[in-house]
């Protein structure tokens, strides 16, 4: 990533790990591994909102560009991947694909609490399937308890990416009428942050999906 470090920018290198990439090929039917074009890459997090995300982008287009790398762009901001947003650019390098991520400080905030609530309801959600049920209780007791915590972190999963849509329509407020740093673009953003805190001190206090099943009934 030194040519993303000559223009300015400080990334983070993203590997993934053995079960993520077991989980993404399951997901995918099974394809070639060479298929997965982020097994290595790298994140910028930027410390504004769409303007500075653009300038970054257009930044790294070039720079690549002008080793005559190939490279594509993946934008997720209008259409984002289960509430996931922002732009990642993909580039060949040693006849490998590497994803450099690139997000706003907003959309890096909303990814890393996602992330987290991923693990604590089921990774699924990550790919738009409900939170994980457990698929065997001790007894009825048992189940109905069960059931009141799904609904629980269903919820919050509901939650979740209700705000995501407020990031979206908040930075693209920014970007197209100039709000930020106004009164009232502050006070908007006090409101997200006030919401993201009580998210993840919700997530903190969801019980984890279990590993292991009791044996007895099936929870419906």
């Amino acid at each position: 990533m030194e040519t993303v470090r000559g223009i300015g920018f400080q990334p983070s290198g993203r590997i993934k790990n053995t079960g993520t990439i077991l989980e993404k090929l399951r997901r995918h039917g099974g394809s070639l591994l060479k298929s997965i074009q982020d097994l290595a890459g790298a994140r910028i997090v930027l410390s504004g909102g769409r303007a500075l995300q653009n300038h970054a982008i257009a930044r790294i287009v070039n720079a690549f560009t002008s080793e005559s790398r190939e490279l594509r762009l993946v934008d997720r901001r209008t259409n984002p991947s289960h509430g996931y947003r922002a732009v990642h650019v993909i580039v060949n390098l040693h006849e490998a694909p590497v994803e450099i991520q690139v997000r706003t400080h907003w959309q890096h905030e909303w990814a890393d609490m996602f992330e987290k609530l991923a693990d604590r309801v089921g990774r699924g959600i990550r790919y738009g399937e409900p939170p994980t049920r457990w698929t065997v209780c001790k007894d009825d007791r048992d189940a109905a308890a069960h059931a009141r915590e799904y609904e629980v972190r269903a919820s919050v999963v509901a939650a979740a990416l209700s705000l995501s849509e407020s990031v979206k329509t908040l930075e693209e407020a920014e970007l197209t009428d100039g709000r930020s740093g106004s009164t009232q673009a502050d006070e908007m953003w006090r409101e997200v942050h006030g919401h993201l805190i009580f998210l993840q001190e919700l997530i903190g206090r969801l019980v984890p999906v279990p590993e292991t099943t009791y044996i007895g009934k099936v929870d419906k």
